[in-house]
């Protein structure tokens, strides 16, 4: 299987699976979960061919898509899940710290070192 022009290895299919079960880092940091709901999509953070440094966005942080039935608009939504990264990385950034600093969550994850 390739993604983005790269062969995936059986460790970057394993994280990638294990990043669509898990949970949203920016959501986890607002108290929310949506681990095994299918809304958390990988998103990579140093182009396409770096798969290990990949994080789990679900897809109103990922691509400013509306998935809570509950909010009809991208205000809404806003205010519940925070900024979108979406539309405009600083106030992504602002609020859920820095890739590096999303990346080690996502890791410390991923190793059982911190609940999502």
């Amino acid at each position: 299987m390739t993604f983005g022009g790269k062969s995936l290895t059986k460790a970057d299919l394993a994280r990638r699976t294990a990043i669509h079960a898990g949970n949203c880092m920016a959501c986890a940091q607002r108290g929310i979960d949506l681990a095994g709901q299918g809304l958390v999509q990988w998103h990579h953070l140093a182009g396409k061919k770096r798969h290990d440094l990949t994080i789990g966005l679900c897809l109103w942080h990922h691509m400013g898509r509306l998935f809570d039935y509950d909010f009809n608009d991208h205000a809404q939504m806003r205010e519940r899940y925070g900024p979108s990264l979406a539309e405009g990385s600083k106030p992504f950034h602002a609020e859920f710290g820095s890739n590096q600093a999303l990346l080690e969550r996502q890791n410390n994850v991923l190793q059982g070192e911190l609940a999502a």
